[in-house]
Parts: structure tokens; C-alpha cells; sequence
């Protein structure tokens, strides 16, 4: 187990004195021998051939689905039904269609009879956004495995561990009085995004300037939130940023043309990942795409059928785990849609699969009377006919109606303003949305401080026929 994780089981008023105290030690002395012996792996291994990266994951999945078979009653029954015994059957990598999916509902109502019993480790629950909320077990050395797969993907833009950062997500709650708070350990200034307001911008901007921080972490609504007021208040050009990691949630294409055109000079990196951890796909350091991470395990985009779709066709993302071993999640149906890229990425030289977009997560699609989805990513928001709102959600609570929740940046907006709106959004839907306009006080937020652009609360699987 890392020192970060002996740390966070302390009570709090020790936590924060011990952390203070080992501070000096440099951040690569206090890492797990998990986590270093997959960074300096990972860092070889990105390169390698097509042929040497298949011949490994054969050799991973085999060594999973057996753990599978021999530890879980769960797996050993499902696999049985499926003429499967033994993962020797597993011949080649394209041999793991012949797996059944595995589903959230299916480890939500048999988690016991799909997880290993008997072997230490913690119980971790999702947080619930596509309608299906369930819990599963993982070690506790899985955390140390993650944090090498994404901390080499961050390194792609120049990043280098133990450089300081700062932290606009839902972690720090903090205070009107209290916007930020500095940890000494972790070198992180922790920005409460519950209190980024126009009057409290300047604070903000001090606070990152003062310790001269070039790196930032943040929700994409939350960076959204704050280009917007920097804008406002007319003050682009007082922060410059090295590089901006934006992670959690969809990063929408008009969001990242606002935060370069007010970040020029800074690179912006994100990528696609759950809680799960069944898939993990970062941007590179040359494109926006998707590039699945090959060693943490395989990443296939399937149709309704379950078959493989063609390279520019849209599917659904399916995940095989193979660090994930208290509870295997072996072809894991996300629920999460994505437009299948090439094998390999030209521009980085990675040979990994590549997504072209993530069309939207189960939870960021609008339903419309006749059935058909609309991903939240169709639906462009850059657009000036928002430029008299300081936030805005949609709201969907059955099918073919939409309520448009907006907060005016004074006290309300014009009808030719609200107009407008309705056209733009309008000629985006089609005629089997109905769509009401609603001014309220304010967005509220979800438990992890993010501001979603659409509260989907119908219970659907986006793709599925049913």
C-alpha cells in the first residue's frame, strides 16, 4: 500500500499533521512499489508493436477469465452455460466474443457470487448516474495501478509528478470566507467550486498566482464556469495556465474552443474512464481522440448484438478488466456510447484502439417521443444566444419533453432573448421534443459538486432495443 493510503486512514487532525511533516520527502520516493513498477512499465511498453500488445492481452485475459473460473461461483456458472471450462478455450484475443456480457444489474443484485471471497480489500460504490447504482470490491492496491496508468497518460502534455497543481472539483466544499486550502503533501491548492461567483473571482485568480501554479485540475462545468466569469468580468490574460486536465465528465467540443480561446498557451488534456476501471482511454498529446489503454485490459465497441461495429460507427463501449480481480469485470457493458476510431494512432505512434468521440454516457442523452436519442454532444452551446444566461440545464423526466432551467445574469432576459433560445434549441431537438423554458435561481449541484447540462432522470439504456 502507497504512504497517500496509510495517510487517509488517519483521523483528520493527524492526517493533516503527519502530511505537513513528510512533505520534504520528493514525490517518487513516496510511491508503492505497484505504482513504480507499472509507471516504468508502462512508459516502454506504450511503444510497442500491434502484434507483441495482442500476444499480451491474451496472455492477461486468459490469466483473469481463469481467476474467474477458479475463484467465483458467479463466472464458473455463467461461463459453464456458455460451453466455456477453462480460459485455455481462449485461443486468440478475437476468441472473447464467445464471453457473455456482464451488466450493472447483473453484479448489483449477485455481487457475492461474481466477487472473490475471503481476501482483503474495500468496498467501492458508484455514484449511481445511470439509474443503476451498485457496489463491487476492489484491493487496495488497485488505486496505486490506476494512478501509473493515468499519471504516464498525463505526462504525454509535459507533466511531472510532484508538480503543484491546482484543484477546481468537488472536493474542497471550504466557505465564503474560505475559498482555497493548500495541502503541502500532495502539492494541491484545493478551489471550492461551490463559491466561484463573479464578486469572488479575484480571490480565486490570486490564489493560483500567488503560488505560482501553472497546472489545473477541473470538472469541465466547473472550467466552463470559470472562463465564463473570467470573460465577464473582462479579465482574460490575468491567469495563465501550463496545462489543464479536465476529467469526470464529457468535455463538449464549444467547451474546449471557450477554454482554449481563454487559455491559449495551455494544453488541455482529458480522457474517458468509470469507476469500474474496466476502461481507461486518455486524449494523446497530439489529438482529442480516445486512445484505450491496451495493458489495462480490452476495450471493444460493440452493437445492440453484441457484434464488433465497423471503424467511424457508433456502439456501445465494452470492458475487460485486468486489474480488477476481487470483483472481474469481464465483458462489462458500460452503458456508454463511442464512435470506433482506427487501430493506432498516427500522430503519437501508440498502437492502441482508438475511440474518435464519446457520443455521450447513458445518463447525457435526451429521449424524444418516436425513441431516438439525442446525445448531449449534438447539441452545440456555444452559441450567442446564451450569452444573457450564467448557467442553464436541461431537465428530462419522461419521454419528448424537455424543461430548459436557466439563471439570467440579471434579473431576467429579454422575450427576443428567450426567443431565440427557444428557435436555436428547437431546430436541434426536432418536433418530437417538447421543450419549456424555466428561469430558477440557481443550477443546483450533484453529491461530487459537478453542474451536469442534462438531468436525465428516466431510467434508459442508451442504444438498447427494448
Amino acid at each position: 500500500m502507497s504512504l497517500k493510503n496509510h495517510i487517509r486512514d488517519l483521523p483528520e487532525a493527524h492526517r493533516r499533521r503527519l502530511k505537513s511533516l513528510l512533505a520534504v520527502i520528493p514525490p517518487g520516493m513516496r510511491q508503492s512499489r505497484t505504482y513504480r513498477r507499472w509507471g516504468g512499465f508502462l512508459r516502454e511498453a506504450q511503444y510497442w508493436p500491434a502484434e507483441r500488445i495482442e500476444a499480451w492481452q491474451l496472455e492477461q485475459l486468459r490469466a483473469i477469465v481463469q481467476h474467474a473460473i477458479s475463484k467465483t461461483e458467479g463466472y464458473r456458472e455463467l461461463y459453464k452455460s456458455a460451453g466455456l471450462r477453462s480460459a485455455a478455450d481462449l485461443r486468440k484475443l478475437s476468441d472473447l466474443r464467445r464471453l457473455p456480457f456482464t451488466s450493472k444489474e447483473l453484479f448489483r443484485d449477485n455481487l457475492e457470487a461474481f466477487s472473490v471471497s475471503g481476501r482483503d480489500g474495500r468496498y467501492v460504490t458508484t455514484g449511481g448516474s445511470t439509474g443503476i447504482p451498485f457496489g463491487f470490491r476492489e484491493t487496495f492496491e488497485t488505486s496505486s495501478v490506476e494512478n501509473a496508468f493515468m499519471q504516464t497518460g498525463w505526462s504525454w502534455t509535459g507533466w511531472r509528478l510532484g508538480q503543484a497543481s491546482a484543484v477546481l472539483r468537488g472536493g474542497y466544499v471550504g466557505s465564503r470566507d474560505s475559498i482555497s486550502q493548500y495541502d503541502p503533501f500532495n502539492r494541491e491548492l484545493s478551489l471550492s467550486s461551490y463559491f466561484l461567483t463573479s464578486e469572488s473571482l479575484p480571490r480565486y485568480l490570486e490564489a493560483i498566482r500567488r503560488r505560482r501554479i501553472g497546472v489545473l485540475q477541473a470538472y469541465p462545468s466547473s472550467m466552463n464556469l470559470l472562463c465564463d466569469l473570467i470573460k465577464d468580468r473582462g479579465l482574460e490574460g490575468e491567469l495563465e495556465l501550463d496545462v489543464v486536465f479536465l476529467g469526470s465528465e464529457n468535455v463538449y467540443p464549444w467547451q474546449l474552443e471557450k477554454f482554449r480561446a481563454l487559455f491559449p498557451s495551455a494544453k488541455f488534456f482529458s480522457w474517458y474512464g468509470h469507476c469500474e476501471k474496466a476502461v481507461l482511454a486518455p486524449w494523446c498529446e497530439h489529438t482529442t481522440s480516445f486512445h484505450a489503454w491496451p495493458f489495462y485490459g480490452v476495450t471493444e465497441v460493440t452493437d445492440e448484438r453484441g457484434a464488433p461495429v465497423e471503424e467511424g460507427t457508433e456502439g456501445e463501449i465494452v470492458g475487460t478488466s485486468f486489474h480488477q480481480t476481487l470483483t472481474p469485470f469481464i465483458r462489462y457493458r458500460t452503458m456508454d456510447h463511442a464512435l470506433k476510431g482506427q487501430a493506432g494512432c498516427k500522430h503519437c505512434r501508440r498502437e492502441f484502439p482508438i475511440l474518435t468521440r464519446i457520443m455521450g454516457r447513458a445518463h447525457e442523452v435526451i429521449v424524444t417521443r418516436t425513441g431516438r436519442f439525442i446525445s448531449m454532444t449534438a447539441i452545440n452551446m456555444h452559441d450567442d444566444i446564451f450569452d444573457g444566461l450564467r448557467q442553464f440545464q436541461f431537465v428530462q423526466e419522461k419521454a419528448g419533453s424537455v424543461a430548459f432551467n436557466y439563471v439570467p445574469k440579471h434579473d431576467a432576459i429579454t422575450p427576443s432573448e428567450s426567443q431565440k433560445i427557444e428557435i436555436g434549441l428547437r431546430a436541434k431537438f426536432g418536433d418530437d421534443v417538447t421543450l419549456v423554458l424555466v428561469p430558477v435561481k440557481e443550477i443546483p449541484r450533484t453529491k461530487s459538486g459537478k453542474y451536469r447540462f442534462l438531468d436525465q432522470r428516466m431510467e434508459i439504456r442508451y442504444g438498447d432495443i427494448e
